[in-house]
Order: C-alpha cells, then sequence, then structure tokens
C-alpha cells in the first residue's frame, strides 16, 4: 500500500535538539548550573508535555528541586526563553514537506510538547500552515509512545496505519508507531533520512542541502 502521508516528530526532527551552550540564558535566569539545570530541566518534561503541569507549575517543581523560589514574572520570562529554543525548524526538512504535498503526500507533526509551545506555533508560526495535520501531546492529554497520540494523527490525517511513515529520533517513539502498524523511521541525520526513505516510494529528501548531522555526545542535553 503507498504511504499517503509523512508524520514527523518536532524535537530533534523537524526543530534540531539545541546544544548545552543554547540553553545559557535559560541556566542563567534559572540561577543553576550544569549538569544540575539540565538534570532538573528534563526530569519533569514529560508531566509538561502532558499538560499534567502548565508553564508555572512546571518551572515551581524546578525551583523546588533547587531550593529556589520564582516569582511570577520570572516564571513568565523562563517560559519564553524555554520557547525560544524550539522555533527555528530545519529549512531541509520544510522544503522536503513542501515537495510531499506537491506530489500529494499529506504532511503533520506529532510531538509530545508542552502547551505554552503548542500555541505559540498555531498562533505565530506561519510555516506551520505547511502541515495538513499537527497533533500536539499536552492538547490531548497524552505523550508517546502512548497508541492514543499516534491514533488521534492518524485521525487528523485521515489515512489509515499502514498508509503513513512516521519519522522520531527516539527508538521508543518509533517502536510504539510499528505496534500500531505505522512504518517508522528512526531519525538520526538529514543525510541518514535521505538515504532510507528512497525505498518508500516518496519524493527525495533535497539531497544537496541534506547535510545537518545530530549533535556530538559533548554538546547534546541529557534527555
Amino acid at each position: 500500500m503507498p504511504i499517503r502521508a509523512v508524520i514527523l516528530d518536532y524535537g530533534n526532527v523537524l526543530c534540531p535538539l539545541p546544544a548545552i551552550s543554547a540553553y545559557a540564558e535559560l541556566r542563567s535566569l534559572a540561577g543553576i548550573e550544569d549538569p544540575q539545570f539540565q538534570e532538573s530541566f528534563w526530569r519533569y518534561r514529560l508531566d509538561y508535555d502532558r499538560g499534567t503541569l502548565d508553564g508555572t507549575a512546571y518551572w515551581r517543581r524546578v525551583a523546588q528541586a533547587n531550593g529556589k523560589e520564582y516569582s511570577d514574572a520570572l516564571i513568565q520570562k523562563l517560559i519564553v526563553s524555554d520557547m525560544a529554543l524550539w522555533l527555528t525548524p530545519d529549512r531541509v526538512l520544510l522544503q522536503w514537506a513542501r515537495d510531499l504535498r506537491h506530489e500529494g503526500v499529506k504532511v503533520a507533526i506529532l510531538s509530545n510538547m508542552p502547551r505554552d509551545l503548542a500555541l505559540y506555533l498555531r498562533h505565530s508560526a506561519a510555516w506551520l500552515r505547511l502541515f495538513d495535520h499537527a497533533t500536539f501531546s499536552a492538547e490531548i492529554g497524552l505523550v508517546k509512545p502512548a497508541p492514543g497520540i499516534y491514533q488521534e494523527c492518524l485521525k487528523g490525517l485521515d489515512v489509515r496505519a499502514e498508509e503513513a511513515l512516521f519519522l522520531d529520533d527516539n527508538a521508543g517513539n518509533v517502536e510504539g508507531a510499528q505496534a500500531l502498524g505505522i512504518h517508522a523511521l528512526r531519525f538520526e541525520s538529514t543525510a541518514q533520512l535521505a538515504a532510507e526513505v528512497h525505498g518508500f516510494g516518496l519524493p527525495p529528501v533535497p539531497m544537496e542541502e541534506a547535510t545537518r548531522q545530530s549533535l556530538p555526545a559533548s554538546d547534546r542535553p541529557v534527555v
């Protein structure tokens, strides 16, 4: 059965993973140094992505874990600084999304994402209009690899599982999609994607542009 839809994860697929150095402003605002900052930042992230915690509750958890208290004004600055790390999608994958739609293939985003960032993208990211559908975890109260979040995305695209190809950097999320019958690949780099997607009968990833590589281990946050 031909692929009728391509579904992309957001963080570290459509949007490159920020290097540790990119968190400098956020660390300074939080008053926490690495490695404690990175550990605290990610410890409660799934609850933030799921919507169990809103932005204020999330940053209060981070503060409490480090013996600190943050004012409401500081929390708003932290939320804005955090969002700023995730606002630059990869131009190669955006062009590929255009190429896919030109050939009649639907495209979607399926992401574990806090409500603050999801709302910002829906209201302010003009490039989001390239996509036929976006499923953001905090809006439905589910995070990958829960089956329901994949099913919500398939429903939004109006395609069957076997008609979709899903791309994610997390092996557990890839396996969650495959368990439902969705074709899935683990994303490592644009060059790797260009090579592996060839067998699915899809428009090629722009090879002359496909040079983005994963960050070296020394500069990757502990996710």
